[in-house]
């Protein structure tokens, strides 16, 4: 079995790893750390929850040299909350201040002229956002032309045709011979075919997937189109749910969603893209805290989010891909814990629901209230 220790970590990053009661590398980082260790493209597929954020952490922080004063890692992110997450990882890591690793969060919707004042305590590692890096990239205040490693977290998303382009206006602020590395939850081919265009010899990662039928079953409810607010209200009474996660396509749905939840006095909250970032925040901690046990959120919102101790997940608005329904199912049951997975069916959703079972060879059962 692979240690931290026999994949090359340095004793203080492994003695940072033990302080937070981290012993074990999981799966992608066993099979994640040699090659990014090595300086080679990579990109890494593997469940939210698997461990895929260390899996690339670990081996870029190792490589940095403290002693300098350079930009050496970006970290990019989809989402403020996901940038923030995983900023919050790089600071839990280095805690006690052992590593001696400057970071900094950049994100939209944060004070730009703060940003560009701590930006001159020469961070090793910044995070956030791609949008907000052009900019301060494009004045001269993020300075990237000795950038050793770029990761781009939720790749999927980023490469998409509708953020590609500033994706690459980046990456030429860069050195060529900069490291490349991707990760996601989802396996789709044509996004790693771009991938391997931006990148050199690319190589596929796969970690090892959590979801299995033992720990999560799969469920789905029929409901009319229009009643699927009040069918979900009555589900989650009768479910009597300990953190229910519930899925929607766009912001107004879990906003109507929201509203129409009042009625049943569940302690609900919503996240979504059109918020504000302190409401986000807030919605965040008050779901984790169990102030409130349904969290709404849209599709992009919740992307790459790490919640602890989820027991439902719950798709108002089911995936088109099969791989996207893993991957939110994925969220639950998680270390032998049960879990559930349930669908709000419309008559023309049940074709969908046939693909999951065919796709993932799954069984997904009916359920009535």
């Amino acid at each position: 079995m692979a240690t931290f220790q026999s994949l090359g970590l340095s004793q203080a990053l492994t003695a940072e790893l033990a302080r937070i009661q981290i012993h074990t590398p999981s799966d992608i980082q066993a099979q994640a750390c040699p090659p990014l260790s090595e300086r080679r493209d990579a990109w890494l597929s593997a469940p939210t929850g698997s461990g895929k954020t260390l899996a690339y952490l670990l081996p870029l922080l190792n490589q940095i040299e403290v002693d300098t004063t350079d930009l050496q890692v970006v970290v990019l992110a989809p989402t403020q909350e996901l940038a923030v997450q995983i900023h919050d990882c790089i600071r839990q890591l280095d805690a006690t201040g052992n590593l001696a690793i400057r970071s900094q969060l950049l994100i939209g919707n944060a004070s730009a002229k703060r940003q560009k004042e701590k930006l001159k305590q020469k961070p090793h590692i910044v995070v956030g956002s791609c949008g907000r890096m052009l900019e301060l990239g494009r004045i001269g205040k993020l300075k990237l032309h000795k950038c050793r490693a770029v990761c781009i977290d939720e790749a999927d998303n980023l490469l998409a045709e509708d953020h590609i382009e500033d994706l690459e206006a980046l990456l030429k602020m860069m050195p060529r011979d900069r490291q490349l590395v991707f990760a996601s939850a989802t396996e789709k081919s044509d996004t790693f075919r771009i991938a391997e265009s931006l990148g050199k010899a690319v190589q596929w990662i796969r970690g090892q997937a959590i979801v299995s039928e033992v720990e999560v079953e799969h469920f789905y409810i029929e409901s009319s189109f229009h009643r699927k607010t009040d069918t979900l209200g009555k589900l989650l009474l009768h479910l009597q749910a300990a953190r229910a996660l519930i899925f929607t396509h766009r912001n107004i749905t879990a906003e109507e969603i929201d509203e129409g939840l009042d009625k049943y006095e569940l302690g609900h909250t919503v996240l979504h893209g059109g918020m504000s970032k302190f409401d986000r925040q807030m919605a965040l901690k008050q779901f984790r805290k169990g102030t409130a046990t349904v969290l709404i959120a849209s599709d992009i919102a919740a992307r790459g989010l790490d919640i602890k101790g989820l027991t439902h997940i719950i798709n108002f608005d089911l995936p088109t891909l099969s791989d996207d329904y893993i991957h939110r199912a994925g969220r639950t049951g998680r270390m032998g814990a049960a879990g559930m997975a349930i669908s709000i069916v419309t008559e023309e959703d049940a074709k969908i629901v046939q693909r999951y079972e065919r796709d993932l060879h799954i069984t997904v059962q009916a359920i009535d209230l």
